[in-house]
């Protein structure tokens, strides 16, 4: 895709921006880095002062301080009584070159000439520390030779120091100049594609926009002469594009509009001829309805007058079942009632057959004691018989004591027939009482049933009632509508002559119209 396609569906204002934005960006480019390439170039050049100050420094220092050394151990030679305080004054100065190659070291990393300082140095007070109390005077020769041949190595390596010194910040100084060289073209590059980037886009911009400007313009015209057959062909999204598709849109709507327009006005004007034709149809179809409307007015009245009378009887045969399902309530109540007292009878019934059971219980008690008393008069009579003269009063009375357990015993037999018969009757009253309370609840169930039906039947005739309202306010309803529509109909009737008049005009208007869109080529 090209730098127009980039392009063709961005807005106007975008693409007029890119390019002024294009030109802006490049320029804060160009000027942000030169004005970087500045700053480094000033930092540079900083930094360059400030290792080059640095390192002079350091090889000051490193030089005045082995020179201090060397001086103050002649000097403890020469002064033996301010030897402590030159001592002191020699650890400050070791102090000092030792910091000064440190400092070298930092600024000269990996250097030759900073490392041969380092071991001279070291090997110069190596040789110091050597003791030559006592030795033999080729030894202190040797020595002195040593001393002197270290010395001299210390003050080469200041001279070495001081060169690579001055190298150092040349070599800093080549390389400012070649960056600022490289910064320089760099600043051009930038300014020079900037431009070439800002010119490109803006004419591919103009471009663009002229040649769609150009297809909608022909849209223009082809309209302008009556020719809805031309489309601008632009397919880009920007305003131009989307104008121009809504014109291709708006044209192709029109010419469907006109092809439609021009079918329709043969069918106008064919519509035309009928409707007038339809009206009069319609004229007596009109006179015919209301007639007919009258005519189901009264039938309608007469419906809603029976629908009414039936209505009525209906809300009396309600009453009457309303009357009846009261009455079956109160039956029901009844109903139940008799069944608690059957329960109730049936229960004291039953309490009567346990109450003569224990009747039957004493009198087999008496008959019992009676037989004994029997059995003990007896036996009185026999030992009176015995007695003689002197036993006879004993007899008369064991007598009549026999005749009363005699007399005892047959009431006894009497009363437990009785108890008998009472358990008998209680047994069948037991029963009859049963069948009575089955025969009263299967009598409550038939009450609850009819109860049940009398309620269906209360609600079936309310709906029907209400329905048969219903139906005779529909009934009235239905004569008012037909009153209307004999309204509406002698209204259509009249309606009818502005109706043919009305389709005269669309006959009239419609030959326009043929003549309107004869003057398009689509």
């Amino acid at each position: 895709m090209g730098l127009s396609g980039v392009f063709d569906d961005r807005s106007l204002r975008t693409k007029i921006g890119a390019a002024a934005m294009t030109a802006t960006v490049s320029g804060l480019i160009v000027g942000a880095v030169a004005i970087s390439t500045v700053y480094d170039l000033n930092d540079h050049a900083a930094a360059v002062q400030r290792q080059s100050i640095a390192v002079q420094s350091a090889v000051g220092s490193f030089g005045r301080n082995i020179e201090a050394y060397v001086g103050g151990v002649s000097a403890v030679q020469l002064y033996p009584a301010i030897a402590k305080d030159i001592q002191a004054g020699m650890a400050v100065n070791q102090k000092a070159v030792e910091t000064a190659l440190a400092d070298l070291k930092s600024a000269l990393p990996g250097d030759a000439v900073v490392a041969k300082s380092e071991e001279d140095w070291a090997a110069f007070l190596d040789q110091l520390a050597v003791d030559v109390r006592g030795a033999s005077p080729a030894e202190l020769a040797k020595a002195l030779d040593d001393y002197n041949t270290l010395h001299t190595a210390l003050s080469d390596d200041q001279e070495a120091l001081k060169e690579q010194t001055t190298a150092v910040v040349e070599a800093r100084i080549v390389e400012a100049e070649t960056s600022g060289r490289h910064a320089a073209y760099l600043v051009a590059g930038l300014l020079l594609v900037g431009m070439v980037l800002s010119l490109l886009i803006g004419f591919q911009v103009a471009g663009r926009v002229r040649e769609t400007v150009r297809s909608v313009g022909r849209i223009a015209e082809g309209l302008a002469e009556g020719d809805l057959t031309r489309t601008s062909g632009v397919r880009s999204q920007d305003e131009i594009g989307r104008m121009a598709a809504s014109l291709d849109q708006g044209m192709a709507r029109l010419r469907d509009d006109i092809v439609h327009l021009a079918g329709s006005v043969g069918t106008l004007q064919d519509s035309a001829g009928r409707l007038s034709s339809v009206s009069g149809s319609v004229s007596a179809a009109a006179t015919e309805a209301s007639s007919q409307a009258g005519t189901v007015a009264l039938a309608a009245d007469a419906v809603s007058s029976n629908l009414q009378i039936v209505s009525a009887g209906s809300q009396e045969m309600g009453s009457a079942i309303r009357d009846i399902s009261v009455s079956t309530s109160e039956a029901t109540e009844v109903a139940a009632q008799a069944v608690r007292v059957a329960a109730e009878t049936n229960a004291i019934v039953a309490r009567l057959g346990s109450s003569s059971e224990e009747i039957f219980t004493v009198v087999k008690v008496i008959t019992s004691i009676a037989e004994q008393t029997n059995l003990l008069a007896l036996n009185a009579t026999i030992e009176a018989a015995r007695a003689g003269e002197v036993g006879k009063g004993f007899a008369v009375v064991a007598g009549e004591v026999k005749d009363l357990a005699q007399e005892t015993a047959k009431a006894t037999e009497d009363i437990s027939q009785r108890v008998q018969a009472i358990q008998a009757d209680t047994s069948g009253a037991v029963i009859a009482i049963g069948e009575i309370s089955e025969i009263i609840e299967r009598i409550n169930g038939l009450q609850l049933t009819i109860a049940s039906a009398v309620e269906e039947q209360t609600a079936t005739t309310q709906e029907m009632n209400r329905t048969l309202t219903e139906a005779a306010n529909g009934a009235g309803d239905i004569a008012a509508t037909i009153g209307s529509v004999s309204s509406a109909a002698r209204r259509t009737t009249e309606t009818v002559g502005e109706t043919r008049s009305a389709a005269d005009d669309l006959s009239a208007t419609a030959a326009q119209l043929q003549t309107v869109v004869s003057r398009f080529r689509y």
